[in-house]
């Protein structure tokens, strides 16, 4: 097993790079996240029936999830939800991650983020203003607009905010783009301009 020291969490973040678990994973056939020198969280205290105190501590780092967060950070939340589902990745307290899992889910994750950013391209060409793309020139007659009025500084302008438009969704996990809703994203530029 390899760990990952606690002490290599980013205190603004908490939580590791994907890189820190790849890198482990290499290195051993499972993965945990060490605690030393972290106290226990006491969440709660009582006594038994028969007078005995007891408490309840937060569980030891939890591996999964960690890994789990690290992968929403890096791919969006769509992508890591349907990794973790296919590949069984649920919260487990206090035990190893699989290297082998590891490997699965980043090369699952690359995979299809890679399929999402090959079908948002084409969107992101029909819908552009620099090269013409047909939904550009569609939306264009539909507001009165001939597409050869549309200066070059323009047409770099509506691309750009389109690009911000996609990555905003990717980030947020909502990939592909429809191509209806990237339209309606058009018509807002173009409307506005």
């Amino acid at each position: 097993m390899t760990s990952i020291p606690s002490s290599s969490i980013s205190p603004l973040s908490r939580g590791l790079s994907l890189d820190a678990f790849s890198q482990a994973s290499r290195a051993g056939q499972a993965v945990y996240i060490s605690a030393s020198g972290q106290s226990l969280q006491v969440l709660g205290a009582g006594a038994m029936p028969d007078g005995r105190s007891v408490a309840w501590v937060a569980p030891d780092a939890d591996t999964v999830s960690m890994f789990t967060q690290a992968l929403e950070q890096t791919y969006g939340h769509g992508i890591a939800s349907a990794v973790s589902r296919e590949l069984g990745l649920y919260p487990s307290p206090g035990k190893p991650l699989a290297s082998r899992a590891i490997e699965r889910a980043l090369d699952m994750a690359q995979t299809s983020a890679q399929a999402l950013d090959g079908v948002n391209f084409i969107t992101r060409l029909d819908c552009s203003a620099t090269a013409g793309g047909p939904v550009f020139a569609s939306v264009c007659k539909e507001l009165g607009i001939a597409p050869g009025s549309v200066t070059a500084q323009e047409s770099r302008r509506i691309d750009q905010a389109m690009q911000q438009k996609f990555d905003q969704a990717a980030q947020s996990g909502q990939t592909p783009v429809a191509p209806e809703t990237a339209r309606v994203w058009l018509r807002e530029l173009l409307g506005g301009r």
